[in-house]
């Protein structure tokens, strides 16, 4: 690999590695369709690269995560256990399903949750619904960026634990971590503030990428070359991302994500035909 390469395979994994964590996403929306389309790397080579990118995201971001119990250790135990039977069984589908059905279904929910992301008004930061805790999964987290106290109670568990299925499975078919489809979920549908659903999202995907990245590495697909600058970068932008997510506003990451969203069903339609 040439100069220019591997500083154009840094720099774009620092980026991935910074949108990954800041957003819990894994930075694989980003990285995969970059390795495939500006470097002409093969599919399913940017995709193991992906997945040890996202496993260096979560381990960067949860470090920082955990310190300021942003993390929702209950309920990260809790779905994880539907992302790692998903990334099973998106590993096995790998050679066997057609891609394009699991794209196309990615881009329609990604639209879908983008459009109800920017059409909900939400209490301002700090001010979530109270609600009774029937789970014992109820925490609590200081916002940095307001200096609020923000509590709260997840919901709707079995809905999420499906989602975690479904994720699991895109995370090990696109290499792209699952976070796209944990975090809106978290958020939406479960009562889950956004930074802790992102922080909650980060430390998951490494757990849940590691599964189909043992797989993917004993069947040839993982290029060290390749795989080494990525690594690096995505560690350097995970651990600037863990730090911006703190200080910025659930109403800034929320237009990001919406931004992220968009695009990436935008990447993804062509895949999908």
């Amino acid at each position: 690999m040439d100069a220019v390469t591997l500083l154009s395979v840094a720099t774009v994994s620092i980026v991935a590695g910074l949108l990954g964590a800041l957003l819990g996403l894994g930075g694989g929306i980003i990285l995969v369709p970059a390795l495939v389309l500006l470097l002409g790397v093969p599919e399913k080579t940017a995709v193991a690269a992906s997945l040890l990118g996202v496993i260096a995201t979560s381990v960067v971001a949860s470090t920082s995560h955990l310190r300021y119990r942003y993390v929702n250790m209950p309920l990260a135990v809790w779905l994880v256990s539907g992302t790692v039977l998903g990334a099973l069984l998106g590993s096995l589908l790998f050679q066997l399903l057609a891609a394009r059905w699991i794209a196309l279904g990615f881009v329609v929910l990604q639209a879908y949750v983008a459009w109800t992301l920017a059409r909900q008004r939400t209490p301002e930061d700090g001010c979530e619904p109270t609600v009774t805790d029937t789970n014992n999964a109820s925490a609590c987290y200081v916002d940095h960026a307001t200096g609020k106290t923000v509590c709260y109670t997840p919901v709707r568990l079995s809905i999420g634990w499906m989602a975690g299925l479904f994720a699991g499975v895109v995370s090990a078919l696109l290499g792209v971590g699952g976070g796209i489809i944990q975090v809106p979920v978290m958020h939406l549908w479960m009562n889950v503030p956004l930074k802790a659903a992102a922080a909650t999202s980060s430390f998951m995907i490494g757990i849940t990428g590691s599964v189909s990245a043992v797989i993917y590495l004993l069947r040839g697909y993982v290029d060290p070359t390749l795989a080494a600058p990525s690594v690096l970068g995505v560690m350097g932008g995970a651990h600037l991302g863990a730090s911006l997510s703190r200080k910025l506003r659930s109403r800034v990451l929320r237009t990001v994500l919406i931004v992220v969203l968009v695009v990436s069903a935008i990447r993804m339609v062509p895949r999908a035909f």
